[in-house]
């Protein structure tokens, strides 16, 4: 459990539901780019459950997927004419002037899942997957540190309306205060060119900027194979497992019990069919 934090805990039956309504998200994105040619792969705990589970961790809460920048441009250029409107939108920092994460996010219409710290924001709303984007990042180990603290430090500014009102102290809340004066475009445009700069150069290592960013070594997604998740075919990185080791370390070991939890602590949720919890 996430301290100091309160949030809605989902029964079995619940839980259920909310990873009905992600699958039928991945299915969306599956069929896209299967249709478009766009390279696409499971990832994170994703990846480990389809590995593991051949499906979600039992206890997961969420679905991640990467995709090489040019695929995730792509990607979201298709969308406009592509994605089934009536039943999904993409979320990205260009369509929802609102929304500062640095990765995108497809959504569920006509359901809501807001989480616990959040509900003062203004961006759209709605059951979601993560689509991370990958980057090419420099091999030199000191380049690599400076351009992910700089990424880092974005990403804490466009946080900060969230820190402002939810971080755990009061000396914390004080500096997102300072920091969410800083204008949006200003930090978008300086977290797009250092988490960019080289992917006009061909390079041996790919970083994930997401929410603590990873780095990866390129071969390992070199290729792509076919994966079993909850009994739908999707792709995934043919050195699934350097990755999944690199994340996770021992990762077909099941972790202690009072690990086997979700991580999207939300304070309100509304399913598909109407169903609402809320705190």
């Amino acid at each position: 459990m996430k301290p100091g934090v309160d949030y809605i805990k989902l029964n079995d039956e619940q839980l259920k539901q909310l990873k009905i309504e992600m699958f039928s998200l991945l299915i969306e994105v599956d069929r896209i780019c299967e249709k478009h040619n766009i390279q696409y792969f499971l990832s994170d705990g994703t990846l480990l459950g389809a590995i593991r589970h051949k499906g979600f961790i039992p206890w997961d809460d969420d679905v991640d997927i990467q995709m090489f920048r040019q695929d995730y441009d792509r990607f979201c250029e298709i969308c406009e004419s592509e994605l089934n409107k009536e039943k999904f939108f993409l979320q990205n920092q260009q369509n929802d002037k609102h929304y500062n994460w640095v990765f995108g996010k497809l959504r569920l219409k006509n359901t809501s899942y807001i989480r616990s710290g959040q509900e003062h924001l203004k961006q759209k709303d709605g059951i979601c997957m993560d689509i991370f984007p990958i980057d090419n990042i420099s091999p030199n180990k000191y380049i690599q540190k400076l351009s992910m603290f700089i990424c880092k430090i974005c990403r804490k500014i466009l946080w900060a309306q969230v820190g402002k009102k939810a971080a755990s102290t009061i000396y914390s809340k004080m500096l997102f205060k300072v920091l969410s004066f800083i204008p949006r475009k200003v930090t978008i445009f300086i977290f797009d060119y250092f988490s960019k700069f080289y992917n006009k150069k061909e390079t041996t290592f790919l970083v994930c900027h997401n929410l603590a960013g990873h780095i990866y070594k390129r071969e390992w997604y070199d290729q792509t194979i076919i994966v079993n998740f909850e009994g739908h075919a999707f792709r995934a990185p043919e050195r699934y497992d350097d990755i999944l080791t690199s994340r996770y370390g021992e990762y077909m070991e099941l972790p202690p019990l009072d690990k086997r939890h979700g991580h999207s602590y939300a304070s309100f949720i509304k399913f598909s069919n109407g169903l609402e919890l809320e705190l």
